[in-house]
């Protein structure tokens, strides 16, 4: 497995360990607190700014989440293939692996 990649956000200088492989942030190190909203109008004026970013990262969640179902239907349709050409074998335990 390769090593984790250490990315600094723009935003709040943490380092992020992200896993070349999937592209997750797998751990956050640090980073500075955000400040505090001086008054209502401006925090209502951020959350609407917010929106359109938040709608990108449901679809990318959701765009991942459907990868994921795919792969697992591909893998199992491999493991329902290699069954039927051999109905009588056991499959393999992991605990029989040394």
């Amino acid at each position: 497995m390769p090593e984790a990649i250490d990315v600094t956000c723009p935003c709040c200088e943490a380092v992020l360990k992200v896993d070349p492989e999937t592209g997750a942030v797998v751990w956050v190190d640090g980073g500075r607190k955000k400040e505090a909203a001086r008054d209502f109008d401006e925090l209502v004026d951020k959350v609407r700014a917010s929106r359109s970013s938040l709608d990108e990262k449901f679809e990318r969640a959701a765009r991942m989440n459907a990868s994921s179902r795919d792969v697992l239907a591909k893998k199992f349709e491999e493991a329902r293939k290699r069954a039927a050409l051999d109905p009588d074998a056991k499959p393999p335990n992991p605990f029989d692996w040394d």
